[in-house]
């Protein structure tokens, strides 16, 4: 899955025809990180729960990752660019947004946190 130093077109995952999809190596550290982070609060998480919403004029998908005894929320919008939470957002933020380049980026990143953190399915 690991497709190199860069990414194309600033994107999270290349996504090729008739391909798996493809991540970064520096995308797939934040990408580990963030999991990191939520292992942390949640070492085990039993359910993903999607709700897609409007903000402003932005597509939007809230992201409840739940445990037993706590939670964690994401917010993934699809802003055209690419930014992970910051080490800030970790230590304080109630909810941790992450904007995404497009909607094939939203729906890999929810697969893989499924995948990486053993949800089941």
């Amino acid at each position: 899955m690991i497709a190199g130093e860069g990414n194309e077109n600033g994107v999270l995952f290349e996504a090729p025809p008739q391909g798996n999809p493809r991540i970064s190596e520096v995308h797939a550290a934040q990408l580990a990180e963030l999991c990191g982070h939520i292992k942390a609060r949640i070492p085990s998480v039993p359910a993903i729960t999607c709700s897609p919403h409007r903000v402003g004029q932005h597509n939007c998908v809230a992201v409840k990752l739940a445990g037993a005894t706590d939670c964690v929320n994401l917010l993934l919008t699809i802003t055209g660019t690419l930014r992970w939470p910051t080490q800030q957002d970790y230590a304080q933020a109630p909810r941790w947004y992450i904007n995404l380049p497009d909607a094939v980026d939203v729906v890999y990143l929810v697969t893989q946190l499924a995948e990486r953190l053993g949800v089941p399915r």
